[in-house]
């Protein structure tokens, strides 16, 4: 998968459904890691609407582990651009600070709360939680999206 999303820059999102399918051919479409996978492509798209349900059929068949925190973080963006910030902080409160993706979690979790209109709860104040650096989690661009 970490060629696919080296090379996914300029593709069209007709490239990359093809060559995804190519990927995933012959695995269990009921899978949870091929549930993920399915949901990311329409994200880094900005499909949002087409990647919500995949996300939720991977977490809830038991996607486990890093990619069940990595799906929670991105699902949680998704829901917060389509509009949802308080189910997306209900997700991302759900990653604990044992995680090596806390960082980004509270990343995400600091700009939720200005969606939500909760200006007191604001980036400026989550800041010393989310640190100064945010790793890499977004599919081929290594930042974080902003809402609408």
């Amino acid at each position: 998968m970490e060629a696919f999303w080296d090379t996914s820059a300029g593709k069209s999102a007709e490239e990359l459904s093809e060559e995804l399918g190519e990927l995933l051919q012959g695995r269990d479409p009921a899978d949870p890691r091929v549930l993920f996978e399915m949901a990311s492509p329409h994200d880094f798209l900005g499909e949002e609407e087409q990647a919500v349900l995949p996300y939720q059929q991977a977490l809830q068949a038991g996607l486990g582990g890093q990619k069940q925190e990595e799906a929670l973080i991105q699902l949680a963006s998704t829901l917060r651009n389509l509009g949802e910030p308080g189910q997306a902080v209900a997700l991302l409160e759900q990653i604990p600070p044992s995680s090596l993706l806390h960082a980004d979690a509270q990343g995400f979790l600091a700009l939720a709360p200005l969606d939500a209109g909760r200006k007191h709860r604001s980036a400026a104040h989550r800041h010393h939680r989310a640190g100064a650096a945010c790793p890499a989690l977004w599919p081929g661009t290594g930042c974080l999206r902003p809402g609408p």
